[in-house]
């Protein structure tokens, strides 16, 4: 693994930004910025007010950015930030759908990890494990993803076990 992978870690959690990522990732990652792509949270200042006071209380700065200017933005901090200390600036990412994140693999991003959870219950989708609710369309998304960044699963939090994600939902 190089350095250049170590420093990004994904999530998918429809909530986006809350006390969890704020606290326990943050505490089990020790990451230094979240970097939230979402083309409906981009344009919600009062929404992305209430996140960043999360992030603020956790001493993190949250770049709220659409999808499409994702990748950029994960690129531009890890110019930005390169340690002279040798550890490494870590971001964490967090977006609300899979194919948000295939997005982001898609256009160059590399991550350590992507894990899944808070997959809200939604018309057509199907329970999976926990939180996550699925249907084809997500699964297709997260093999596309597990093509880039294999280790890519379903995992409710940093202390807890992964799970593989399927890769077609059952009958």
């Amino acid at each position: 693994m190089t350095t250049e992978t170590a420093n990004v870690v994904v999530r998918v959690d429809n909530r986006l930004i809350h006390g969890q990522i704020a606290v326990t990732w943050k505490q089990a990652l020790e990451f230094d910025a979240v970097v939230v792509p979402d083309d409906q949270l981009v344009n919600d200042q009062l929404n992305k007010t209430i996140m960043n006071m999360a992030l603020q209380s956790a001493n993190l700065t949250g770049y709220f950015v659409s999808v499409s200017n994702g990748a950029k933005m994960i690129a531009r901090l890890k110019r930005e930030h390169i340690s002279l200390l040798g550890k490494p600036f870590r971001i964490f990412v967090v977006c609300r759908t899979p194919a948000a994140v295939r997005a982001l693999v898609e256009a160059g991003t590399e991550a350590e990890t992507v894990t899944l959870w808070n997959m809200f219950k939604q018309p057509g989708k199907q329970k999976i494990a926990g939180t996550v609710y699925m249907d084809q369309a997500d699964l297709d998304d997260a093999a596309v993803i597990k093509q880039h960044v294999p280790d890519t699963s379903i995992q409710g939090s940093p202390y807890a076990k992964k799970i593989e994600i399927p890769t077609t939902l059952e009958e």
